[in-house]
């Protein structure tokens, strides 16, 4: 039994990056991905690499979404902008992705205050330390566009509204307290 949990865990735990919400294969070529694969929770948000990025240039990150333990949606997603990568994380104004660490999330969204924001924003706040504020999950309309406007200020932007509004529809059912970030 035990050997049968940990063999299908393996084999999901490779494939599950390579998926989306409607299990659909993410168009990129796989690299080797190092990060903790065990479950990180009951009931949560796990932000991890995915070793690709998009066409302009910036890292997708993978939020993996669970409940009850398992793995329920992977969604595809960026934080920062590629010329922001390796700025100070820790530090307000340098829309460097967010610092890795715990944070509370919201249970409720608010109306985005940016165009770039897609209307709605999820709050998430850090259980550490930090000059960052004003963090949270959104649609990013910008993804992937070569407009200069590809990428978040530090938000974890998620490539697509539906996306979004699965997420936003799993919040508001199962009400999850954790995101775990684990981007560097």
């Amino acid at each position: 039994m035990m050997t049968r949990w940990l063999f299908s865990s393996l084999v999901l735990g490779l494939l599950s990056p390579f998926m989306t919400a409607n299990n659909l294969t993410v168009s990129a070529e796989p690299q080797q991905i190092v990060y903790n694969m065990a479950r990180p929770c009951n009931t949560c948000f796990h932000l991890v690499p995915s070793g690709m990025t998009n066409q302009q240039k910036n890292p997708i990150y993978l939020l993996r979404v669970y409940h009850q333990g398992q793995l329920l949606y992977t969604f595809e997603t960026i934080s920062g902008r590629h010329f922001t990568q390796s700025r100070n994380r820790h530090q307000a104004g340098t829309e460097a992705p967010l610092p890795d660490g715990n944070y509370k999330i919201s249970s409720h969204s608010v109306p985005g205050t940016l165009v770039e924001v897609g209307g709605r924003f999820l709050p998430v706040y850090p259980q550490f330390s930090t000059g960052r504020s004003a963090l949270g999950i959104h649609y990013d309309p910008s993804y992937n566009k070569s407009n200069g406007e590809d990428g978040t200020a530090g938000c974890i932007g998620l490539s697509s509204r539906q996306h979004f509004a699965t997420l936003l529809s799993f919040v508001e059912t199962y009400k999850p307290q954790l995101l775990i970030v684990d981007i560097q």
